[in-house]
């Protein structure tokens, strides 16, 4: 007999499995329904990892113990919630990976209060008739950004799409070379508009685009695009087209322009601490483009949501375009999105009051003081031969624009053993909450920026419970010293 057929016949039976007592809970009921998959599935890894092993024969006894270990690991993890709430100590405030911009308690509220009652969704309650999804809502947008009207959809790659579709209708799309960008993983706008069923058409060099480049590209029934960058700049010899330059053209020329401005800025960036350049979304719509499209969870501090703006006959098109429902949101959306724009609208001071734009708007000096009371909360606490410091640093924005920014920031950094620093980091991101830090050649940091004033007892517990093995290893070190002296 082979060493193949050897392995694979020590392969527990499914029975035996199914019976083990330890996999009863998850056993039981409907459960079976989908832990039965599950305890097949980790039979068919089992299988493929044995045909690749080398080594000596495991026994059936220990495949068995093996296997519902793993099935009772995946049972566990599929009974859990999908996701870990995580406290971002990397100073990225709109952070793609971790979620971007955090939502205000108003719109948690509302998002619940739809999510688990009645709504007039699509009932106006004053005629009792049939009502218009999300007008309200698109009706604030609208007013926020000086626009004639808004449309919602699920995000802004959908709303660039529903908008260029809309206007091109088949026809050539006008793109500067230095504008076909690629964002995250499968964002590229050269695949997004070729999904619209129109032509691309390339304008200038991949560094300089001129108005002339754009004049002598024009052809009848072309739409004009402008794309913010977001998350790459360029420097050097470039030149680049302004788009009320381009809004000018193409209203002689009477060709659509369509803007897509990436973040949506609703606040002037020196009220965030932001260098100037970036447009807000009312500046950019009174230019005169045609349509001009963001998305709501970067800068604009919401959810994840596309918002179109711009003229109320292209809109109402929008609104009636057989594809729009494909890209709609749902109730639990809206509600959100409504309460974060309801901040805007009920803002008195400079700043209306959302957590993405507080954090952005942290003086040095306030971020020092949330460094230095993290530090004094963890002082005493931490692994023999560390070193905890309140250092100067570099916070980012984010997804979206100002992606090359540096902000003036304060880090608690920790120096030490970089192996205990490296296993401290891992330990950290293992809880839960998981805590998100910086690891790199001068230490292990942690920038207070996009931590709320509540979660400063969390990161405690969090390092607390993360240098416990390295404190009692240095416990038992020293009681060993004492025994032997």
């Amino acid at each position: 007999m082979s060493d193949l057929q050897s392995r694979l016949r020590e392969i527990p039976q499914v029975s035996a499995v199914l019976e083990d007592t330890r996999l009863a809970g998850f056993l039981a009921g409907r459960r079976r329904l989908w832990a039965g998959r599950v305890v097949q599935e980790e039979l068919e890894r089992l299988r493929a990892r044995l045909r690749e092993y080398r080594g000596p024969v495991a026994t059936r006894a220990d495949l068995h113990e093996e296997l519902v270990a793993a099935v009772a690991t995946r049972c566990l993890r599929l009974l859990r919630p999908a996701w870990t709430r995580v406290l971002n100590g990397t100073g990225v405030v709109v952070h793609t990976n971790l979620g971007r911009a955090g939502l205000p308690e108003s719109a948690a509220d509302a998002v619940r209060t739809v999510a688990v009652r009645y709504s007039d969704l699509e009932l106006d309650l004053e005629s009792g008739r049939r009502g218009h999804r999300g007008r309200l809502v698109e009706r604030k947008a609208a007013l926020l950004a000086g626009s004639e009207d808004a449309l919602v959809v699920n995000n802004n790659a959908a709303a660039l799409w529903l908008a260029v579709r809309y206007l091109s209708r088949g026809g050539p799309v006008l793109l500067s070379r230095g504008e076909i960008v690629a964002i995250g993983g499968s964002f590229r706008l050269h695949e997004i508009i070729a999904e619209t069923g129109s032509t691309l058409i390339e304008v200038g060099t991949t560094n300089r685009t001129t108005l002339e480049d754009y004049r002598r590209a024009l052809v009848p029934g072309a739409v004009v695009l402008k794309v913010h960058r977001s998350n790459f700049a360029m420097e050097g010899f470039t030149a680049e087209t302004s788009l009320a330059d381009l809004a000018a053209l193409c209203a002689r020329e009477g060709c659509p322009l369509v803007y897509d401005a990436g973040s949506g800025l609703l606040v002037a960036p020196a009220d965030l601490g932001l260098p100037p350049g970036e447009t807000l979304l009312g500046d950019d719509v009174a230019t005169g483009c045609d349509l001009v499209t963001c998305s709501g969870d970067k800068l604009l501090g919401g959810c994840q949501a596309g918002i179109i703006l711009g003229r109320a006959a292209h809109v109402a098109g929008l609104r009636e375009h057989p594809l729009r429902r494909a890209v709609r949101v749902d109730k639990m959306t809206l509600a959100a999105l409504d309460a974060v724009l309801t901040a805007y609208l009920d803002a008195t001071g400079l700043l209306p009051a959302l957590p993405a734009l507080a954090a952005l708007a942290l003086t040095p000096a306030e971020l020092q003081a949330r460094a230095e009371a993290l530090r004094d909360a963890l002082a005493g606490n931490a692994p023999s031969g560390w070193r905890a410091q309140v250092v100067a640093g570099v916070s980012s924005v984010g997804g979206g624009a100002y992606s090359t920014a540096e902000l003036e920031t304060r880090l608690l950094l920790f120096s030490g053993p970089h192996e205990e620093l490296e296993a401290c980091h891992q330990r950290l991101r293992r809880q839960d909450p998981a805590l998100v830090a910086r690891l790199n050649q001068d230490g292990l940091g942690v920038d207070p920026r996009a931590i709320a004033n509540d979660e400063v007892p969390l990161v405690v517990a969090a390092f607390i419970d993360a240098w416990a093995p390295l404190t009692a290893q240095g416990k038992d070190a020293r009681d060993g010293e004492a025994n032997r002296g």
